[in-house]
């Protein structure tokens, strides 16, 4: 199976692919640029006539309708017990509606003569309240493996970043129709993509299950996603070139996290993002910090930390596409979680932006250094837990798989040609592993067709032929160790075997 994150990765750069110009990925960026509980973009309105006066109230009551609109669908979906149906077009054109409204009239509302307090909440509310089920729709949507999910939340990072960068450079008179275009594009099309079906749903187990599942694989992911939304909201009360330059390192750091999706990291890429990709974006800023004034041009300290942020954000986006794509747990509770999360985050950040004289920009840095902080804790414990309790690493996975099946042919070795060169020798062995794969995934293909697996059971026997162990398998196909152990535990018993020799040879044909 790691041939299907391979392939996920190269689809990136395939024309038409992830990374590709298509349409949908465009809406995507538009409807994320113009996100306006979770971006700074709102400053762009800051010289409008009632800009200070109605843009705290518009933004605090839009945070708390996405705080409760989040956790109505939650609730919903923990009490339903199961992984829901797609939700109805017409729900999704209803909010998608309510969301076009409410911010079209937003503009009109800060351009007005005299300040309508009022009608600026309600245009708050209703945008909040129709937030997540659109977040939802186009998770729905966008879902697909941990990699290329981080693609293409890195290629939408950067044309959201890119547009709400302009948005702060255009006068009044073409920042209305430009910020108006952006809501249009990315909403209305909601009300005609509908999410790829890739199968029969699975039970997703009763709510309290779900959610414990859900936060025993997502828990940092949460803590990085809502450092960036608490720290979105501070930089968004910035001057205009604060916001400008958050904007640039926001575009700088997707593109590095697009470089890590397509180039670097062997799967599971999530553990490896933490162990290197963060710990080098927050070496970056602190070196920028640690620097006399004047070292560096100004702000870039501040573009440093803002692409930090960013990172633990894109990473956490993509995670969660992924478990979307997993069919593991219900849509919604996997939507609806770090949507709450973020939005009571951002509604710190903005109530606490709004004390007279208190200034929250130092305790960014603070904020950056306790999460890396936990960080550390959390992969000193990982690295203690792998050292006292020895098991099969991956590494050891690697080279069981590389073992020729029966009846596939064998790699080429030193021996068998003894004219060729190591680089030679290398080089046919690594053509040669396509080939392995397929075999094994021929065979583990026809296994699972004769008895009965379920698509999931399917994918999981292929790394347990692999000789992977279940930690590894969770890391990599973004599941719960417990929902791995129970697929494993199916796996045996619809197969008559009670360890992994006898699967071998199972599968093995012997």
């Amino acid at each position: 199976m790691d041939a299907l994150n391979e392939r996920g990765a190269s689809d990136a750069l395939q024309p038409g692919g992830l990374c590709g110009l298509r349409p949908r990925d465009g809406a995507l960026a538009a409807f994320v640029a113009t996100l306006l509980p979770a971006t700074p973009v709102l400053a762009s309105f800051d010289q409008t006539a009632q800009f200070p006066v109605l843009a705290d109230p518009f933004l605090i009551a839009a945070l708390c309708a996405v705080l409760g609109s989040a956790l109505a669908l939650v609730i919903r979906s923990l009490v339903r017990g199961t992984v829901a149906r797609p939700r109805s077009r017409a729900t999704v054109t209803v909010a998608a509606v309510a969301y076009l409204l409410a911010l079209l009239a937003l503009p009109m509302l800060f351009r007005a003569p005299e300040p309508h307090r009022w009608a600026a909440m309600a245009a708050g509310i209703a945008a909040g309240a129709a937030t997540p089920w659109l977040v939802a729709q186009w998770a729905a949507v966008a879902a697909a493996p941990m990699r290329a999910s981080l693609a293409r939340c890195a290629v939408v990072a950067v044309g959201a970043s890119l547009a709400a960068w302009v948005l702060t450079l255009l006068p009044e008179g073409a920042l209305v129709p430009a910020f108006d275009g952006l809501v249009l594009v990315g909403a209305v099309p909601l009300a005609f993509l509908s999410a790829r079906d890739e199968g029969p749903r699975e039970d997703a187990g009763p709510g309290t299950n779900q959610l414990g599942r859900l936060l025993s694989v997502t828990w940092l992911p949460l803590l990085g996603l809502g450092a960036y939304a608490f720290a979105t909201n501070v930089v968004a009360h910035g001057a205009h070139t604060v916001v400008q330059t958050a904007f640039l390192g926001g575009g700088v750091a997707a593109l590095v996290a697009l470089g890590v999706s397509v180039r670097w990291g062997r799967a599971p890429l999530l553990p490896w993002s933490y162990r290197v990709l963060v710990p080098v974006m927050a070496a970056l800023f602190v070196v920028l910090g640690a620097c006399p004034a004047g070292t560096f041009p100004p702000g870039l300290s501040l573009a440093a930390l803002y692409g930090f942020y960013l990172v633990l954000a894109l990473i956490g986006c993509a995670l969660f596409l992924a478990a979307v794509h997993s069919r593991e747990l219900a849509a919604d509770t996997v939507v609806g979680v770090p949507v709450a999360v973020a939005a009571a985050a951002a509604l710190a950040g903005q109530l606490l932006s709004a004390v007279p004289g208190l200034d929250l920009a130092p305790w960014l840095t603070v904020l950056a250094a306790l999460f890396v902080a936990v960080l550390l804790v959390f992969l000193g414990r990982t690295a203690w837990n792998e050292l006292v309790t020895p098991r099969e690493t991956a590494a050891e996975g690697e080279r069981e798989a590389a073992a020729p099946l029966n009846g596939a042919t064998a790699a080429p070795t030193t021996t068998s040609a003894p004219d060729s060169s190591p680089i030679a020798v290398e080089s046919e062995a690594i053509a040669a592993e396509p080939t392995r794969r397929d075999a094994l995934e021929a065979r583990c293909a026809a296994v699972a067709a004769e008895a009965g697996l379920s698509p999931r059971e399917a994918e999981v026997l292929v790394y347990l032929a692999r000789g992977f162990t279940p930690a590894y398998i969770a890391k990599t196909l973004v599941l719960s160790i417990s929902t791995v152990r129970t697929h494993v535990r199916n796996i045996y018993r619809k197969l008559g075997v009670g360890k992994r020799e006898e699967l071998i040879h199972l599968i093995d044909g012997e």
